[in-house]
């Protein structure tokens, strides 16, 4: 392991003839970058202003995200449950995991809750032109653990990008402008309706547009999504068990919120992504003592000739192991 420039932040790089992967222990165990290397192009968007650096388990998640791909446990939303106050993105996703073990193409890593009574587990592995991510949390307590799970990939994104979904509807959670619509809002995705028009939710906008929205995916017929460049001709595209994942939640960012430009689609096992909220609406997922959450999400990129639909193959044809 090496340092990251000033701020000291270790950084594992995993590599093979498809991919380059940076990923930061120190910082959730999360994936920094996410290079194609045919086309050298990083999909994984960069803070501009924030470096990777730690923080407390407590500190505001958004004052110090640098950035790259996350997970999130027991929720998304900060919160209070049972008497405990969960932060922005749970409770893992500031913590310095340990290393058990590493090839040149596959890390393994593992931490521990500071509130949720887990082990949690994390394995990225590259395969050919597949990189995956496994992810397992165990109950260690002596009751039942109640927890919600997502995965956060902020995407890289440019004008005239396209946003592939395999979905029905859509569900506005939140919304800085009309265009992007009223909270409570169901729409057939794409096409968002609003009093002065309609607005395609599958093109992205350019920063100067200002605007941001959360919404949700709520009918998926399928368990993938991927962002194609403007011109068609490259892209990538995830994978994940839509039945353990069935919803999306896209945080889209257009200017809009702390000036930024990117857009997050994270596969969810239920919603909405606030764990009381869950509860409530009975969609949360629980644990016996002793049971096990595991779920792996596969991605692959692809540049012309080879198109968006035979990397898709690709990940479908492909063997979890």
């Amino acid at each position: 392991m090496t340092a990251t420039g000033r701020t000291a932040v270790n950084k594992i790089v995993l590599q093979n003839d498809y991919w380059e992967l940076t990923v930061l222990p120190d910082v959730g165990a999360k994936v920094y970058d996410l290079v194609w290397r045919a086309s050298g192009k990083n999909y994984l968007w960069h803070n501009p202003r924030i470096q990777p650096q730690q923080y407390s388990v407590d500190a505001n998640f958004d004052n110090y995200w640098c950035g790259g791909w996350d997970d999130i446990f027991p929720t998304a939303d900060s919160c209070e449950f049972k008497g405990e106050v969960y932060p922005i993105c749970g409770e893992l996703r500031s913590l310095q995991w340990a290393l058990d073990s590493i090839t040149s193409t596959e890390v393994s890593l593992s931490a521990y809750g500071p509130i949720s009574p887990i082990h949690a587990t994390k394995t990225i592995r590259l395969s050919s032109a597949i990189a995956s991510m496994h992810y397992r949390i165990e109950n260690l307590g002596p009751g039942r653990l109640t927890f919600l799970w997502g995965t956060h990939p902020a995407l890289a994104v440019a004008k005239g990008d396209t946003l592939r979904i395999p979905a029905g509807r859509g569900l506005v959670s939140s919304s800085s402008a009309p265009s992007m619509g009223t909270p409570g809002q169901e729409y057939r995705w794409p096409q968002l309706g609003y009093p002065g028009g309609v607005t395609d939710m599958s093109k992205v906008q350019p920063i100067s547009a200002c605007v941001n929205c959360g919404h949700y995916v709520i009918d998926l017929t399928e368990g993938w999504f991927g962002v194609q460049a403007v011109d068609g001709k490259s892209g990538i595209v995830f994978q994940f068990p839509l039945e353990q994942c069935p919803y999306l939640w896209m945080w889209i960012v257009y200017g809009g919120w702390r000036g930024y430009h990117h857009v997050i689609i994270e596969p969810w096992t239920s919603y909405p992504v606030h764990l009381a909220d869950a509860v409530r609406a009975q969609r949360n997922r629980e644990l016996e003592p002793g049971g096990i959450f595991d779920v792996t999400v596969m991605t692959t990129a692809y540049c012309a000739p080879e198109t968006a639909e035979e990397a898709l193959a690709r990940l479908k044809n492909h063997a979890i192991k």
